[in-house]
């Protein structure tokens, strides 16, 4: 629970108001003289009724991308169907019960998708052929509700398994994913929840550091922009995008695409990676024999960073290298170490504030493949959901982690319309998996401890040569707002 911060007025404004009101000099004295005692609520004279520092959130925002294989200028469109999922999480998650009515739906324009009324309640629809499906809710149904949009392809000439939460705007994003060779495409989608144009400065990072200027794009309300990002840095072997909005806050999504001549080798796309900091974790990465970690260093000095794997044991030993070095502004790759194939958690700890991501690679190491992008994710403080779509033949699991310290989580998957719960107790550095068989969301809620909190899902179909794979890490769930005081001066 947010605790409320009161910020006092700079008090010769204050002395000014009250002059200005009539006050006499001796009070103003007071005010100033001892502006620890200064109550505006008294001076009123209204008598102050108890207020809490939080209240249910009224109202929800966020977008996913919708078809990010569509409205490239000069570039024909790829249609990969797909499925968007809305739900709205149970009432126990809500600290008081939410009164009143309200309303949450997906939808794509003026075209609703999926509509809630409920809670819980889950809701799937089809993807618009192109354009962003927004995620709206209002009143009772706004606190915990989440969407995420999937496809699923297998032919030859597009593989793989694409898993993207609708996410809230945000002004500042890094994004990593993609890389240089022929056959390999990422486009860039910025998607504008809000109610007016907002312009973002687009700067695409490589190895050496930016990589030209930054290109201008402007995304009109409540629409989307595509960018290839070919045409801004075709040759870049580890490219990561940085987004900065002005105006409003965005939404922000890379696909990446893979075909090497005739060989379909992976899908993805990655949402907004945690903002830049001294440590990073990824949370749920599929690691096995071929895995890279992908390190940003957005500020001005170079960047020095070593890096532990941590299973459900705690860290893994290895001999192979775990330290990088990072220009400044620049990005740099580390071949992670072969381990028994599974899902770990990547803790990078560098000197300046960094970005990080990991690809992994399944399939047949000599034909068609997929690729999962598994990006640093925030701590979960409070809540974090997750919509899991019903699309058949995928599998789930969410992967906790606890660092710095030991972590205690309420576990909420929603089966057939039922909450169940479980509670999940983490030692600092350990981590822990939970089935997600036939869940229609997944729901986290931190309950104590000291430890750093982060999860994420890992949805995978097939298996062997015949594998698919998309990861997403959590996001924290708007629940509850601040609740701001004001008194009348009198």
């Amino acid at each position: 629970m947010s605790r409320l911060s009161v910020v006092r007025p700079a008090l010769p404004g204050v002395a000014r108001v009250l002059l200005a009101a009539g006050v006499a000099t001796g009070a103003v004295w007071a005010a100033t003289a001892r502006p620890d005692t200064l109550d505006l609520a008294a001076a009123t004279g209204v008598t102050e009724a108890p207020v809490a520092p939080t209240s249910l959130a009224t109202s929800t925002d966020a977008m996913c991308p919708g078809p990010e294989l569509t409205g490239v200028a000069g570039v024909d469109d790829v249609r990969t169907g797909g499925r968007v999922t809305a739900v709205a999480g149970p009432a126990d998650l809500l600290p008081v019960p939410a009164t009143g009515s309200g309303n949450a739906r997906a939808s794509a324009g003026s075209v609703p998708l999926v509509t809630l009324s409920a809670r819980p309640a889950t809701g799937t629809g089809d993807l618009p052929r192109t354009g962003p499906v927004a995620l709206r809710a209002q009143g009772a149904l706004a606190p915990a509700v989440a969407a995420t949009q999937e496809w699923s392809s297998g032919s030859a000439d597009l593989r793989g398994l694409v898993t993207t939460p609708c996410r809230s705007a945000a002004t500042d994003l890094w994004l990593l994913g993609g890389g240089d060779g022929p056959g390999r495409l990422e486009r860039l989608v910025l998607a504008n929840p809000g109610g007016n144009p907002v312009t973002a400065d687009v700067t695409v990072h490589g190895a050496d550091g930016p990589v030209g200027p930054a290109r201008t794009e402007t995304v009109p309300p409540g629409g989307r922009t595509t960018l290839l990002l070919d045409a801004v840095a075709a040759d870049e072997k580890t490219p990561a995008v940085h987004v900065a909005a002005d105006g409003g806050g965005l939404t922000a999504f890379l696909s990446d695409t893979w075909v090497d001549g005739t060989t379909p080798l992976g899908a993805e796309t990655t949402v907004p990676a945690a903002d830049p900091a001294t440590v990073q974790v990824v949370p749920a990465a599929l690691l096995g024999d071929r895995a890279t970690l992908r390190v940003v260093a957005p500020g001005g000095d170079e960047a020095v960073a070593s890096v532990t794997l941590l299973g459900r044991d705690g860290p893994v030993t290895t001999t192979a290298d775990t330290v990088l070095t990072v220009g400044a502004e620049g990005v740099a790759e580390l071949p992670l170490p072969s381990v028994p194939a599974g899902t770990y958690a990547v803790v990078v700890r560098a000197d300046v504030p960094v970005v990080a991501g990991v690809m992994s690679r399944v399939g047949d190491p000599k034909g068609a493949g997929d690729i999962g992008w598994a990006v640093s994710g925030p701590v979960v403080d409070e809540v974090a959901g997750l919509a899991l779509p019903p699309t058949p033949g995928v599998g789930r699991t969410l992967h906790l982690v606890s660092t710095g310290g030991a972590s205690t989580a309420e576990v909420t998957v929603v089966v057939g319309g039922e909450a169940r719960t479980r509670t999940v107790s983490l030692l600092s550095d350990r981590s822990a998996d939970v089935d997600l068989a036939g869940a229609e969301s997944v729901w986290v809620e931190r309950t104590d401890g000291s430890g750093a909190l982060r999860g994420g899902v890992v949805s995978t179909s097939g298996s062997g040569a015949q594998q698919l794979l998309s990861e997403v890490p959590l996001a924290p769930t708007a629940v509850t707002s601040p609740v701001s005081r004001a008194f009348p001066l009198p």
